[in-house]
Order: structure tokens, then C-alpha cells, then sequence
């Protein structure tokens, strides 16, 4: 399955593609880009990744599976270059040790 960390290089290794369809899916126009595994043992069958032609940003991927299962990851809101606070990344080991987590330093 493909992770939202991974829409953005997926398709670098491993696939082929082409472009697709252009739809109007809720008011904006949409351009897919179809993948198709180079590998036989992929349980995926294809994808559809779907851009926003105005935006250039991804609109939705859809991943059909061998099995015919769809799963569909739709981005309903995408910002940029927002302001983080200074202690937004900071790691608090003692709340993991807490938990019962292993810190290997």
C-alpha cells in the first residue's frame, strides 16, 4: 500500500506511467497519471494519481489491488510554508520511557 509520506516519490522506483483521463471532480479539473508495477509479484494493480491542474499539488490516489480492492487517499486541504513553533520537533524522552519505550542514544 501506498503511505501519504510516499505520494510524492512512489512512483520513482518501480513503476511505469502515463498520462490518463481529465475529470472535473468538485469544481476543479483533475489530471490523472496512471502507474502500473514493472514487477509481476506486486499486489498492486494500478494507481491513479490525481493532480490539480491549477495547483500542480496531488488531488486524491487511487490504488486497485490484484485482489480488485480499491483504496482511495484524498487530500481535502494542503498548505505550505506555515509558521511552526520553536518546540513543535522537540523529543521528550521521558514521556517514552513512560510508556515503556526503549531509547537506544
Amino acid at each position: 500500500m501506498i503511505m501519504p509520506s510516499q505520494m510524492l516519490t512512489f512512483y520513482k522506483k518501480d513503476f511505469s506511467y502515463k498520462w490518463d483521463i481529465v475529470q472535473q471532480v468538485k469544481g476543479r479539473k483533475i489530471q490523472y497519471i496512471e502507474l502500473k508495477p514493472t514487477k509481476q509479484a506486486s499486489d498492486i494493480k494500478l494507481i491513479l494519481l490525481g493532480i490539480d491542474t491549477t495547483t500542480k499539488h496531488i488531488y486524491n490516489l487511487i490504488q486497485i489491488g490484484k485482489n480488485e480492492a480499491k483504496t482511495t487517499i484524498t487530500i481535502n486541504e494542503f498548505k505550505t510554508n506555515q509558521p511552526l513553533s520553536g518546540n513543535e520537533f522537540i523529543f521528550n524522552e521521558a514521556k517514552y520511557k513512560k510508556l515503556g519505550y526503549y531509547i537506544n542514544k
